[in-house]
Order: structure tokens, then sequence, then C-alpha cells
């Protein structure tokens, strides 16, 4: 609906325009989403094995 409306000859374009995200916001996002669930799980931070990576 999109493609449509903007008047664009494909997907392809409106996916190229509209889906670039730079790299900082999406470490950002990354980051925040990280922390809200940190915060509703109630773990600290020792409880992560060590190189940052969350269990699943």
């Amino acid at each position: 609906m999109i493609m449509e409306v903007l008047g664009h000859s494909s997907i392809r374009v409106t996916m190229d325009i509209y889906t670039f995200v730079r790299l900082d916001s999406q470490r950002s996002a990354f980051d925040r989403v990280g922390n809200a669930l940190r915060d509703i799980s109630g773990d600290d931070d020792d409880d992560r094995p060590s190189g940052g990576a969350v269990p699943a």
C-alpha cells in the first residue's frame, strides 16, 4: 500500500529508501531492549556470563 501511495515502481525501491537504519541507532535500540528485559526479569549484571552474552 505504501509503495502505491508513494508512487514507487517496486517494493524494492520503498524498502531501500525506508528500511535503512544507521548502525548506531540499531545499537542504541538493542541496548534499550536489553535494559528493559533485565529490568523486567530482575537480573543484575553479575548473573550474565562474561562476554556480554545473554542466556536463552
